[in-house]
């Protein structure tokens, strides 16, 4: 995203020529692929046959943008694409991985460069201008043989070579301009569960190769480590975002610089954990009302309404917008998992509701609650989802309902107390209100 906007911002195009192709005007609109190309893998197949000294396998990378195994990218700006092929070859019980650098040279495609290494396959695959140079560094993420370890290795590529600029071990990786230099870095994020030892760092590419520009330490308890986000704070500053698993519940780490140097400043000094937005493993950072920016969910009390020998703790939902300093709420929801839905609750609200969780009859409702007395009151809005075929074969039942919306298999309908009703609530308020988790 953000190498995007800053090849756009620097405005130029350098008039390189790379593995001898013929150089396109600048307001080429858009990338010619040589011909022969379209349809299949044959011409490049046939390129790389001629090139391996026996039998090979295509490897497909697992994640990322790029999944084919022959991956074409015009990474100097000339309007030729040029082609990366990933195959594996086996020698002596040896499997070795391949990467071949091939170009539309002389009207055929030829392989200009190789690369070869022992590893498993390839895990993810991705291109960014590391040194404004007006060529694309190649950055392959491979899987190393036998283990379940991921090394990033960065090439550079320059006169029919591709030479390697880096090889790091990783879990995810991803390009940015967190320092905002209009250069761009790789954020690497390396965690050892093990050992409790967890950390993200930042490099950037320089003349003698890549070099660790800062690194800060991430939660230490987290075991799943989600993909980083590359976002803004609400403050408009770049950030990575981080969703992380750590025991049954889930939290999100926000990183970008500070004076210089990469920070994490939700996670508590002493500790090594994130516990401000710590909430339930199934909800990930979001942009719940559509205004551009991240939320962060977060878990609040509330009060539980019990009508059984069960008991459950409750809990609403808080999305809050982060500035780098503080979590602002933007806006508070009622989740529920089973059923894939969100009630938004009215900011007036909190603070002055309890809720009953009824999962067996597929319930919610939201009674007015005094906080003072600590006394459940009167019931606001009845939230029920319903099996389409029961709502349309029993209409005495759900006569006092009313309809909110419909998936393919459920009717999900309300009942407004007339308590709610004097308050202003409507059925256009409560469908307004109302979202299906898996239409967001």
């Amino acid at each position: 995203m953000f190498r995007k906007v800053i090849s756009a911002a620097i405005g130029f195009l350098m008039c390189i020529t790379l593995c001898g192709c013929d150089f396109f005007a600048a307001d080429t609109v858009e990338l010619l692929s040589p011909p022969a190309l379209s349809g299949d893998l044959n011409p490049i197949a046939q390129v790389i046959t001629e090139s391996v000294d026996g039998d090979y396998t295509f490897k497909y990378p697992t994640r990322g943008d790029y999944r084919s195994a022959v991956v074409r990218e015009d990474i100097n700006g000339d309007g030729l694409m040029e082609a990366f092929a990933f195959y594996s070859t086996t020698q002596n019980d040896t499997v070795t991985m391949n990467l071949n650098y091939i170009c539309y040279l002389d009207d055929s495609w030829e392989s200009v460069a190789q690369q070869q290494l022992v590893a498993g396959g390839v895990d993810k695959i991705d291109f960014c201008d590391l040194d404004n140079d007006g060529i694309e560094e190649l950055l392959v993420g491979w899987e190393i043989y036998g283990t379940s370890e991921m090394q990033l290795a960065v090439y550079s590529l320059a006169d029919n070579t591709l030479t390697q600029r880096m090889m790091k071990r990783y879990n995810h990786f991803t390009t940015c301009d967190l320092n905002e230099d209009s250069k761009n870095e790789i954020l690497l994020i390396d965690t050892n569960p093990a050992e409790s030892v967890n950390a993200a760092a930042l490099y950037g590419l320089t003349g003698d190769g890549v070099a660790e520009i800062s690194a800060c330490e991430l939660d230490s308890a987290a075991k799943t480590v989600n993909e980083p986000v590359l976002a803004a704070l609400s403050s408009g500053r770049p950030a990575i975002y981080i969703d992380e698993i750590k025991g049954v519940g889930a939290v999100t780490e926000v990183l970008f610089i500070e004076k210089g140097k990469l920070v994490n400043p939700l996670l508590a000094a002493n500790s090594k954990e994130t516990v401000a937005t710590l909430r339930a493993a199934s909800l990930a950072t979001s942009d719940i009302n559509g205004d551009g920016i991240l939320e962060i969910p977060i878990q609040r009390d509330v009060p539980s309404v019990t009508k059984s020998q069960l008991s459950e703790k409750l809990y609403l939902t808080e999305w809050c917008s982060f500035n780098g300093e503080q979590l602002t709420p933007q806006q508070t929801t009622m989740i529920d998992t089973n059923d894939g839905y969100y009630y938004i609750i009215p900011s007036r609200w909190i603070d002055h509701i309890a809720v009953l969780k009824d999962t067996e009859n597929r319930v919610h409702e939201i009674y007015r609650y005094n906080a003072e007395q600590k006394m459940v009151e009167e019931s606001l809005i009845y939230i029920r989802a319903i099996d389409k075929t029961d709502w349309e074969e029993d209409k005495e039942e759900y006569e006092s309902m009313q309809k909110i919306t419909s998936d393919q298999d459920t009717v999900f309908a309300c009942r407004i107390s007339q308590s709610a009703l004097n308050e202003g609530i409507t059925l256009e308020s409560v469908r307004n209100a109302f979202k299906i988790s898996q239409q967001e």
